[in-house]
């Protein structure tokens, strides 16, 4: 890395429509009603929300106690794809975004149920 070049590894989201389609229950729960304010709506964004959502009592109790386990296990592999991306190892962020992917999919399962 220069000292005026640098060199970043990064993860985005190349359509937010695709996160809505993909995950709309999670959608619609964290977003649908008063989520304009959020300036990005990816698949990173989705998964800290939902558990910012369930750690702050955002949601009914019943409704957070059954999203609790794995929205904490959401914000755990976000963190280790951002630690990832931060070390420079783009071969485990990648594979962590599959984990991620995967555990939204459970999550989406449970708040379609609400």
């Amino acid at each position: 890395m220069g000292k005026l070049l640098q060199v970043r590894v990064s993860a985005w989201t190349f359509s937010e429509d695709e996160v809505r389609n993909t995950w709309p229950a999670l959608w619609k729960l964290v977003w649908e009603e008063g989520g304009d304010a959020v300036p990005k709506k990816g698949v990173l964004d989705l998964a800290q929300a939902l558990y910012d959502a369930v750690r702050a009592g955002l949601l009914p109790s019943e409704q957070a106690t059954s999203l609790r386990d794995k929205a904490d296990e959401a914000e755990d592999i976000r963190l280790k794809i951002e630690k990832a991306l931060a070390a420079r190892d783009p071969k485990l962020a990648d594979g962590l975004t599959y984990d991620l992917e995967d555990c939204l999919g459970e999550l989406d399962y449970i708040a379609a149920k609400f």
